[in-house]
């Protein structure tokens, strides 16, 4: 009895001493997230754990966080690497007003345990480096490939490679990446093997229409060239199985990747692979790229001509894939959201965006391979689920998604809601609706 007494008392006092909102929050973590907030152009986190009880998520701001003029100033897109994340800057006056990024280390550390690895959330995450100022060239899109973060300096036609260990180890932000000329104005970038970049031109027109600027790295430093497209405006690229992919204004363009800069200009030919045309007869086109093992997967069209598409990288002689997925007056695709989840099923994740009435916002799953046979050919909609709303201004205020360890749930950002749920890929239910302050779009997950 004495000892039953004393148990139920010291259970109280260590509840007391912890406050209600933290024994709420006790549970098995299964994600740090971070996402960026839009009405204050910052970036924020919080451990999503789960009880007895259900899922909870203790949202918190990053200390340090740089100033960003929210009249002047956006947060772009944001990657990570080795427990490290960087978050692009951008401003409304071609990087005159200051941009650049911030790189955050997000306090977890992966440990590797043989064909599978563990994570542990051993620090608060802290702003590490940073660099915003008039000379960073307005970055709109920041990349990883392989361990290599790259960033797209627009203003100045160029771009900035680092790694999670150079900002780490720089005694300055100015020594933690290293600028190269190649690109020019909305600059896309695929890096091969961290031996040679493809940088595109926008130029649609011109002798500069369709450019494609093939800088070198590592070994190659020093060697460059460049190819054209036969269409311009190009926006999108990406490797993948030894090619790289780009998308002009007219279907997909691809080339083998030269790693070992053997090639001239001369020697390169471009592959052109069409999408067919729209109702006014005008080609269709992509704007982005995902990658899922062998696949390069992306989005074409508008209204009833609206697919996803895909192409087996693999093949000697790449072609497209689609499958149809119609949309509703108003409505627009996202860029595709590509996983592996559990029980090894391909999966894509859209958001069917309505800029006229966000409240009927929806996004939809795609079974890439339901047979498992290696092919997309038997793709087909898993299914689609009502969401909150987006709050679209531009190129923000879009709804984001990522993959849970695990791998059977999905988080997803609904802007124009202030919330964050968690959906089940087995049955695309919704198992909780979290809400958080200001406006959540880009969204990243860390664990396992």
């Amino acid at each position: 009895m004495i000892k039953t007494t004393i148990y139920r008392v010291l259970t109280i006092a260590i509840a007391c001493s912890l406050g209600p909102s933290t024994v709420l929050a006790q549970g098995r973590t299964v994600a740090r997230l971070f996402w960026q907030d839009d009405t204050t152009a910052t970036l924020r986190w919080g451990d999503l754990k789960k009880s007895a009880d259900g899922f909870t998520l203790n949202e918190s701001s990053i200390e340090e966080f740089p100033d960003v003029d929210v009249s002047e100033q956006s947060l772009v897109q944001m990657t990570h690497s080795d427990g490290l994340l960087l978050v692009g800057v951008h401003d409304q006056s071609e990087g005159s007003f200051g941009s650049g990024w911030v790189a955050i280390e997000s306090g977890a550390i992966e440990e590797p345990h043989g064909d599978h690895s563990h994570w542990k959330f051993t620090d608060t995450p802290k702003v590490t480096n940073w660099m915003i100022d008039k000379d960073q060239g307005n970055p709109a899109h920041v990349y990883r490939y392989g361990k290599s973060f790259v960033i797209a300096n627009d203003a100045k036609n160029g771009f900035t490679l680092a790694s999670a260990q150079s900002i780490r180890d720089a005694k300055s932000a100015e020594l933690a990446a290293t600028f190269l000329p190649g690109g020019n104005g909305h600059i896309t970038l695929a890096v091969v093997e961290n031996q040679v970049a493809y940088a595109t031109w926008i130029a649609p027109v011109g002798d500069d229409s369709g450019r494609v600027d093939v800088v070198g790295l590592g070994a190659n430093a020093g060697k460059t060239y460049s190819i054209h497209c036969p269409t311009g405006g190009l926006h999108g690229a990406t490797t993948n199985s030894g090619k790289v992919f780009f998308a002009p204004s007219d279907g997909v363009c691809w080339v083998p990747a030269d790693t070992s800069m053997a090639f001239a200009s001369e020697d390169v030919t471009v592959g052109h692979l069409p999408l067919g045309k729209d109702a006014n007869d005008k080609p269709l086109r992509t704007g982005a790229f995902a990658n899922l093992n062998n696949h390069v997967v992306f989005t074409s069209g508008k209204q009833a001509e609206t697919r996803l598409c895909w192409i087996d990288a693999s093949a000697t002689s790449p072609t497209v894939g689609h499958l149809m997925i119609p949309t509703e007056q108003g409505e627009s695709l996202s860029s595709p959201i590509v996983f592996e989840a559990s029980g090894r099923k391909q999966l894509a994740m859209m958001f069917a965006e309505n800029s006229e009435s966000p409240e009927n916002d929806r996004t939809l799953i795609v079974d890439l391979d339901p047979n498992a046979d290696g092919s997309f050919a038997d793709a087909a909609v898993k299914g689609s689920i009502a969401i909150g709303r987006s709050a679209i201004q531009g190129h923000s205020g879009h709804h984001d998604a990522a993959v849970l360890p695990g791998r059977r749930q999905v988080a997803i950002t609904n802007p124009g809601d202030g919330s964050i749920w968690i959906v089940s890929l087995a049955d695309l239910t919704v198992a909780a609706k979290l809400n958080v302050e200001g406006t959540p779009t880009r969204l990243t997950a860390l664990g396992g």
